[in-house]
């Protein structure tokens, strides 16, 4: 199984980097490949002892796709064509490697090194990932069982794409997980014993999946947003944590996190606790990926999840926010 990380633009943020460094070091006996289509960013990946494959040009090879979507694509540089983009660039890379299954984990997913890869080698299923709400999948983590696998995913990406430009690459994956063109199998976020921290309306399978046969579960966004914060960049430099989304199958606030011994953590309902295999990054902190820094985090934040949910001020994501805005406004006035 190839465990594949695919960013897409020129501009490598640190924490993707980061992450490729600690899962380089924490995995060395994984196959894994860092997937871009900017030579300078797997250029950087390569320095650092990384495997690269080198994708076509997204916005080029992709245009008359990206041209029936109908998000602005202004926000974060083309965040949401790109985020589908991974999809068809995974592919072409699976059809070079056809026989293979492959796991794409998002830049911003932090594995631990407890993650049950030997699970995923096993596992009888086309295509699996976490599910954020009953008509929302994510990709945090996405297993593909091969290129045929993949091939129907962008049947489905570029049908859903014609029929409807507001498509995402989430709401792709819900419409996945109630299609009968793919088997899929959730990744568990929840155990069924904890299903008392899911919504009323939920449908208890899509979270507490027992499929894959590993008695953790795998945080697709809710978790890892809760505990470490939501990107202060969607705040104008301010750091949430502890936040309740409401719009998530999971309750995170019904749940305690206990982080007892070194990159253990787990989630408890006060009867039982069960291992987190992996946190979405989504406030991209960067101590995550040095174990003393992760370390005094984990702990940190496990504390101070008890008192619900605070602000943090992040200055260099505000002003991060700031110069963004300012490009474009002058990208708006030299366009009129």
């Amino acid at each position: 199984m190839i465990i594949a990380i695919i960013y897409l633009g020129a501009n490598l943020p640190k924490y993707v980097l980061r992450n490729l460094q600690y899962l380089r070091d924490t995995f060395p006996e994984k196959e894994i490949v860092f997937i871009s289509d900017s030579k300078k960013s797997l250029n950087k990946a390569s320095i650092e002892g990384v495997d690269t494959w080198l994708a076509p040009h997204a916005e080029i090879y992709w245009k008359d796709l990206k041209e029936k979507l109908r998000h602005p694509m202004s926000f974060r540089d083309g965040f949401w064509f790109k985020t589908l983009a991974r999809i068809f660039v995974l592919d072409l890379f699976l059809n070079e490697n056809p026989n293979v299954s492959c796991l794409q984990v998002e830049a911003d997913v932090f594995l631990f090194k407890n993650f049950p890869f030997s699970a995923f080698e096993r596992f009888e299923t086309d295509i699996s990932f976490p599910m954020e709400s009953s008509q929302m999948g994510i990709a945090s983590l996405l297993f593909l069982k091969d290129s045929n696998a993949s091939k129907t995913l962008v049947n489905m990406a570029i049908e859903a794409i014609e029929h409807d430009g507001q498509i995402t690459d989430m709401s792709l994956l819900g419409r996945v997980a109630h299609s009968t063109q793919l088997n899929f199998s959730p990744l568990p976020t929840l155990k069924r014993s904890f299903a008392d921290a899911l919504t009323g309306t939920t449908e208890t399978e899509l979270f507490c999946s027992e499929q894959l046969g590993s008695p953790g579960v795998f945080d697709g966004i809710t978790l890892g947003q809760y505990l470490l914060g939501v990107d202060p960049r969607n705040s104008r430099g301010f750091l949430i944590l502890h936040k309740k989304q409401k719009t998530h199958a999971v309750k995170a606030e019904m749940l305690s996190f206990k982080y007892e011994r070194k990159d253990e953590l787990q989630i408890s309902n006060n009867q039982e606790a069960v291992d987190i295999y992996n946190l979405h990054n989504h406030s991209k902190d960067l101590r995550l990926y040095d174990e003393k820094s992760r370390d005094r985090l984990l702990k940190k934040r496990v504390k101070s999840a008890i008192h619900g949910e605070r602000k943090e001020f992040i200055p260099s994501s505000f002003l991060e926010a700031i110069w963004k805005s300012v490009q474009r406004r002058v990208k708006e006035f030299r366009n009129r």
